[in-house]
């Protein structure tokens, strides 16, 4: 017989609302470390679809970084931004994780209907750098020049946007199964940019990463991937390099677990 019911919880996590505009909140995840703060603050993960990955990445970081003083893993900050939803996602991703991209140039959706409202991606952007990142840190003991941002799928879209227009916005770039054929033109545009906006004063550097699986994903995600990791080679400087790894066996949502363990290795700077 069950005596009590308690709601279950992780421990030193908490949730903000933060409002983008006067009808628009995000729903937004906090987790701080329960250690003593590093001399040069914690590490920050900031993490797209925060309602679908809190709480994976939280005890993931909480559970690898307990003896890290033999693994070297150290615990960071993880920010999860999200809806005000109970759901997994939300179709407002579509329209904040995306840029300028003609309908008529997008596969069809495999549900039948037209894609949600798309190409909010700016505004989003700037929301994070200028409302969300500066509420961070002034609410909390973070290293600024140790901040990385994780997104998956059309969050991974979202990630190499910002690197290749604003790459100084964080120095650690995840980009996971990326949904380049959203506005691969644009993109690749955008990369040929990529020289001149990067700063010899702020390092940055990106982990691409697919899944095997997603050979036969109807985006051509796989190929799409491949191709401008290797495109990216020819970008690489003393400030800027990336690193590419393919996920054996696993498909577009298995591949969301293990990732977690390259996202912790990576901020770590360990060998991927």
């Amino acid at each position: 017989m069950i005596k009590s019911k308690e709601i279950f919880y992780i421990p030193d996590t908490e949730i903000w609302t933060c409002p983008m505009n006067e009808t628009k909140n995000y729903k937004i995840f906090v987790y701080i470390p329960n250690i003593p703060v590093p001399e040069n603050g914690f590490p920050v993960l900031y993490l797209l679809d925060g309602n679908a990955n809190f709480g994976s990445y939280v005890e993931a970081m909480r559970l690898q970084t307990r003896t890290r003083e033999k693994t070297g893993l150290h615990p960071a900050v993880i920010i999860g931004i999200g809806y005000e939803t109970n759901e997994p996602y939300s179709k407002e991703r579509y329209l904040d994780f995306t840029f300028n991209a003609d309908q008529t140039s997008l596969p069809k959706n495999p549900t039948g209907s037209k894609w949600p409202p798309h190409g909010g991606g700016k505004e989003f952007l700037a929301f994070i750098k200028d409302t969300l990142k500066p509420l961070v840190e002034q609410n909390m003991p973070i290293n600024t020049n140790k901040q990385m941002i994780v997104g998956h799928s059309l969050g991974g879209l979202f990630v190499l946007f910002t690197l290749f227009t604003s790459p100084s916005s964080f120095q650690y770039y995840l980009a996971s199964s990326p949904s380049i054929h959203w506005n691969e033109e644009q993109l690749l545009e955008e990369l040929d940019f990529l020289p001149e906006r990067l700063s010899e004063l702020d390092p940055s550097k990106l982990l691409l990463t697919v899944a095997e699986k997603e050979k036969s994903h109807f985006t051509n995600m796989h190929q799409k991937t491949l191709d401008l990791s290797e495109k990216l080679l020819d970008y690489h400087t003393k400030t800027f390099h990336h690193i590419f790894h393919e996920f054996k066996e696993e498909d577009h949502l298995t591949v969301l677990l293990p990732l977690i363990n390259k996202t912790i290795t990576f901020l770590n700077d360990k060998v991927i």
